[in-house]
């Protein structure tokens, strides 16, 4: 397995990694920093997010569209309504505002420069859901 072998650290963390790719990936950055992410690596038009061990990459193309889409991604955490807060007071839109959801998750939701709808998640303790391995 010489050649196929993983970089090094690349097991470290999830795999499956979503790339959101946008136009300006200045104004990325400074939207992903202000929910959270720190800047692992940039090169060039190209970068990787962290945040609590979660990977993102953002890419910058110029003809990339930034409109909502009907997909999103799911962040989970273990304070969704503290978080909320910190990022209403940095001056992030929140989109819909923290609630119980009836698939057993509380959660929040905001939206990317790029359209791209970003959940904070997090278990409902009571909800069956939960309870389950």
């Amino acid at each position: 397995m010489h050649g196929d072998a993983p970089a090094s650290g690349l097991c470290d963390y999830a795999q499956g990694v979503i790339e959101v790719v946008g136009p300006d990936l200045d104004a990325m950055l400074a939207f992903y920093g202000a929910i959270g992410f720190e800047i692992a690596r940039r090169s060039g038009g190209f970068a990787v997010l962290q945040r609590e061990g979660q990977r993102l990459f953002v890419a910058q193309a110029d003809d990339a569209p930034t409109m909502h889409r009907w997909i999103s991604l799911r962040l989970m955490t273990d304070e969704v309504d503290a978080l909320h807060d910190r990022l209403r007071a940095r001056g992030v839109t929140i989109v819909h505002p923290p609630g119980d959801r009836p698939y057993g998750l509380r959660e929040f939701v905001v939206r990317d420069p790029n359209g791209l709808d970003i959940r904070f998640s997090q278990p409902i303790a009571r909800h069956p859901i939960a309870s389950t391995p």
